[in-house]
């Protein structure tokens, strides 16, 4: 089973994230948990979406502790995101215009805040990075792109042009930083 943790701000869309990985597990064949978790719950505050994937019945339903993967939707949570446990071994995927690594953990870069400004992808609260984060992430998990993309076109049917623009982008430009 695989464990994933999307650290972001209220706002970022951590939670549709969460939601979209699960949803392409399933159209992958896997199985997929989406865990929102709610605290603060306000515009700007950090927040956390966990999800699972696995190719068999998954029966855990708490939070991801110590996760395979962490994805740092803001480099200012960087330092916090990884502080709030991961495994040894677990990969970093950061939204960063630069490439930096995290430490000693493999790291992946991407600048979805660029993507979506590009695809023109905004909300009241800036750049909606997480479609791009969202191919971003799929690359690194090694998710397909056409299951990618229809798990797009399932979410948004018949307007997912930008979307799928950015989240193509953004899959084949994330870039794995060398420690």
């Amino acid at each position: 089973m695989l464990e994933l943790r999307i650290n972001g701000f209220g706002g970022q869309g951590s939670v549709t994230l969460a939601h979209l990985l699960a949803q392409a597990a399933l159209e992958n064949g896997e199985q997929g948990q989406a865990l929102p978790f709610f605290g603060v719950e306000r515009r700007g505050a950090p927040v956390r979406a966990a999800v699972r994937m696995s190719p068999t019945t998954i029966h855990a339903h708490s939070q991801c502790e110590l996760p395979d993967y962490v994805v740092v939707m803001s480099e200012k949570l960087t330092e916090a995101a990884v502080g709030e446990g991961i495994t040894e071994i677990g990969t970093v995927i950061i939204n960063a215009p630069q490439a930096a690594a995290v430490g000693m953990h493999p790291t992946w870069q991407v600048d979805a805040d660029a993507i979506a400004r590009e695809a023109g992808l905004f909300s009241a609260d800036g750049p909606m990075i997480n479609i791009p984060l969202f191919g971003a992430v799929c690359r690194v998990l090694s998710i397909p792109q056409n299951i990618m993309e229809q798990t797009i076109l399932n979410k948004w049917p018949g307007s997912g042009e930008r979307n799928l623009g950015a989240a193509g982008k953004a899959y084949n430009s994330v870039t794995q930083i060398s420690i």
